[in-house]
């Protein structure tokens, strides 16, 4: 459990975003921090992948990520160790992982797992207290595996999962949880079934099964949505588009900029995880530097404006044309939002390219609520209870709602979050 004051700073985020103040007192609640801006595979909705030099391919230097956790740890509730990289190429990512546990932050690493790992990392890696590894794998043959996941070797990922899967049995760890990511196209869904009934025996733990994004011309040649509605992200009705048109049609401020950082190895400082190019960033954060004074330079203050009160005001009503405009925005990993942004008058915020992911810290308040509700309700002892009372309290009591879903919503967010 989490220090008092990391509660404290959660009421100052909601109180912040309410009000949708410009300039913001609270620290993040979560974090992007991954450990490299480069990867070994060539997947074509991704920008890394297709090596457009959108940023810089540097690794972060372990003494700068400390500093940042230094500075930020002790708020965090949720540290993501991945973004437009392959973080396992990094050769002290496991160390970097412990670093951060102890602050007591739940962490997740996103992975393709198609990397020649030795024995020595991968124990290091499961003893690091990682909490959730979310593994690539969009097929159940070689064949339908290399149709997206380009350069990738679909024998090593299984068996890379499978030692991983030893390596806990051996030292008696049920974590990090193998989480197979399996992101649904036309030309795999039929492997969908068989993926399910594997994935225990192929050593995961659990599977997420998403729509999947299209790549941007002129790398989408032989890739179509899913027919399958549940799976297709640009069918009107999936929840991704009515989020997405919901969120945008309202005047609620951006959880992006008040409640998480997103902090390239370089120290450049995204608005959000979705912003391809180091052009668009908002600033630079600095080792032994202070967080909330880039947070607070003019960019992202002109951000929080765009969801200044306006007065009392009926919700918006998209037109036709404006659903079909966000439907087409998710298209090849936020690059098309990116390159639609006017760079001398717009911020990426303009043409936010993940609508439906605004409310980013929603789902993450919700599972600090109910894991304070989970460990209070295994106390006997009412004296015991306080400590897990005192921190709802000072939180804002907000409401103890959606209590039986937040592993879903947590996981939901956590896979549309991937970028590989």
């Amino acid at each position: 459990m989490k220090k008092p004051k990391a509660y404290f700073n959660v009421l100052k985020l909601r109180l912040n975003m309410t009000l949708k103040r410009e300039v913001v007192t609270n620290y993040p609640v979560a974090a992007f921090m991954e450990p490299n801006l480069f990867c070994n595979l060539h997947c074509p909705a991704c920008p890394t992948g297709l090596n457009l030099r959108l940023r810089p391919t540097v690794s972060v230097e372990e003494e700068f990520f400390r500093s940042a956790i230094d500075e930020i740890g002790d708020y965090l509730f949720q540290l993501y160790m991945y973004n437009w990289g392959e973080p396992l190429l990094h050769k002290r990512t496991p160390e970097m992982i412990a670093y951060a546990k102890a602050k007591d932050i739940r962490i997740n690493l996103s992975t393709n797992l198609s990397i020649k790992l030795t024995d020595d990392y991968i124990e290091r890696l499961v003893r690091s207290g990682l909490d959730t590894m979310l593994v690539s794998l969009d097929g159940v043959t070689a064949e339908t595996y290399s149709r997206y996941r380009r350069n990738g070797n679909f024998e090593l990922v299984r068996e890379n999962m499978r030692r991983i899967r030893e390596t806990k049995d051996r030292l008696g760890l049920k974590t990090p949880k193998v989480v197979w990511q399996f992101l649904v196209f036309r030309h795999n869904e039929h492997e969908i079934e068989q993926a399910r009934a594997l994935h225990r025996e192929w050593g995961a733990d659990e599977m997420i099964i998403a729509g999947a994004e299209m790549p941007m011309e002129p790398h989408s040649e032989g890739f179509e949505p899913s027919t399958i509605p549940e799976y297709n992200i640009y069918h009107p009705d999936h929840p991704t588009q009515r989020e997405a048109q919901r969120l945008l049609a309202s005047d609620r401020a951006c959880g992006w900029l008040y409640g998480v950082m997103v902090l390239n190895p370089n120290g450049k400082v995204s608005p959000c995880c979705a912003v391809p190019t180091e052009k668009l960033d908002f600033g630079e954060y600095q080792k032994g530097g202070k967080l909330l004074d880039v947070w607070n330079n003019d960019k992202f203050r002109r951000a929080r404006r765009l969801f200044a009160p306006a007065g009392k005001r009926a919700p918006k009503r998209l037109t036709d044309a404006e659903k079909q405009e966000i439907s087409q925005r998710i298209t090849g990993m936020s690059m098309k939002a990116a390159l639609s942004v006017n760079e001398e008058t717009q911020l990426i915020c303009h043409k936010c390219p993940i609508p439906s992911m605004q409310n980013y810290t929603g789902p993450i308040i919700t599972e600090v609520i109910n894991q304070l509700n989970a460990s209070s309700a295994r106390e006997k002892s009412q004296l015991k209870k306080l400590p897990y009372l005192l921190r709802y309290w000072l939180m804002g009591a907000p409401e103890w709602n959606g209590l039986a879903r937040p592993r879903a919503a947590v996981f939901r967010y956590l896979s549309r979050a991937a970028r590989r």
